[in-house]
């Protein structure tokens, strides 16, 4: 994974896409629908925040919904944190 910096909403989607892509496989992943993505500050480190829906094939015409929230580091693009 490349280590950018996030600087936008965009970049922080792109990173979180290239996580569920690793996790799930691309041939796997049907669709990915990002709801809010917002920048946390806080007092220990700053976070970007993005928060979805994923749609994952399982078998010959089954699928899977699944809602997550990741947590991008601002600095290296790296998720830090998730709930899927």
């Amino acid at each position: 994974m490349s280590e950018t910096r996030v600087e936008d909403a965009i970049s922080a989607q792109s990173s979180a896409r290239r996580y569920l892509e690793s996790q799930f496989g691309m041939d796997k992943i049907k669709n990915i629908l990002f709801s809010r993505t917002w920048y946390s500050t806080g007092a220990s480190r700053d976070i970007w925040e993005v928060e979805g829906d994923i749609e994952i094939k399982k078998g010959m015409f089954g699928k899977m919904h699944r809602h997550f929230k990741f947590q991008v580091d601002p600095d290296t693009s790296r998720v830090i944190a998730f709930d899927a």
